[in-house]
């Protein structure tokens, strides 16, 4: 994900975990600043190896300001996941456990694996971009469901949602606060929770959905590049008041992130249709015209 997000050749393995220790890529700003990535060690490789990270990992966890947390769309089992980052808050105490609670975004990579139903290329010209079809975008929902209430929910007692203020959001209520720069949300910050919000305050819904994209799981894919603009955008919110203008450039370039361009599509899958009565081939994505 991190390779087609910024360009870069991080090794990525298919059989074993490549990864063994942090690997920092840096993305400048359109003011000098620097954007900075730590592609860490996965986890459930095994009990020792796990074991060997958490160090590593809750101190990685103690300096970042943002956490991408990323599970796989095609796996059913959270044990290890919810276990691992157990594991994880309860060594940290309870200041730093709320401190990176907050910083959390998890996101569900390779969603291109759950398939069928069908992903649809919707073609313009040379390139396209890759949508689910309605009855994959219900299975990614509930998908992104399941894991939300296996990993984020339980920690409702020390969640916060935060974003950036425009300065019109002025909205009484005990688990709100704001000030001029940044709206917070003390607690599990719920579709639920937001809708509620919408409904009784529409003009501010922009500042609802951005709380709510705290707390969601949101399905991704590097083969497909899909989401992984609303994942920079993410992102870049979490970062505070100020970051969304420090880093205008890497949101603007992260429109382009969708973009796939035809020829490739070919080399993605393909069903032969082949009649063994016959002995003939009645279909082949690759020798059709696109």
């Amino acid at each position: 994900m991190l390779n087609v997000l910024f360009g870069t050749q991080l090794p990525v393995g298919d059989l074993k975990p490549v990864t063994g220790k942090p690997h920092a890529i840096s993305v400048p700003g359109n003011t000098g600043h620097l954007l900075t990535f730590w592609d860490m060690p996965g986890i459930g490789e095994s009990e020792a190896a796990d074991a060997s990270y958490l160090a590593m990992y809750v101190a990685r966890l103690a300096e970042a300001d943002v956490v991408i947390w990323a599970v796989h769309a095609d796996s059913r089992a959270t044990t290890a996941e919810t276990r691992c980052l157990n594991r994880l808050l309860e060594d940290a105490g309870p200041d730093l456990r709320r401190q990176v609670v907050a910083k959390l975004t998890f996101v569900m990579t390779k969603a291109d694996m759950l398939a069928p139903p069908p992903w649809i290329f919707d073609m313009r010209g040379r390139r396209g971009s890759f949508l689910p079809s309605a009855p994959l975008a219900a299975r990614l929902d509930q998908k992104a469901a399941h894991f939300e209430k296996a990993l984020i929910e339980p920690w409702g007692e020390v969640l916060r949602a935060s974003t950036y203020n425009t300065g019109e959001f002025a909205v009484s209520d005990e688990r709100l606060s704001f000030d001029r720069h940044a709206v917070h949300y003390d607690g599990h910050f719920s579709e639920e929770v937001r809708g509620a919000y919408v409904a009784a305050y529409p003009e501010h819904a922009g500042v609802f959905s951005r709380l709510r994209d705290n707390h969601r799981v949101l399905p991704c894919s590097a083969l497909f590049r899909f989401n992984l603009a609303p994942l920079m955008v993410n992102v870049v919110n979490k970062l505070g008041p100020t970051a969304v203008f420090r880093f205008q450039r890497v949101l603007d370039d992260a429109d382009e992130l969708a973009e796939v361009p035809v020829a490739v599509v070919r080399e993605y899958g393909n069903f032969v249709v082949w009649d063994g009565v016959r002995g003939v081939r009645l279909s082949d994505l690759s020798r059709s015209p696109l």
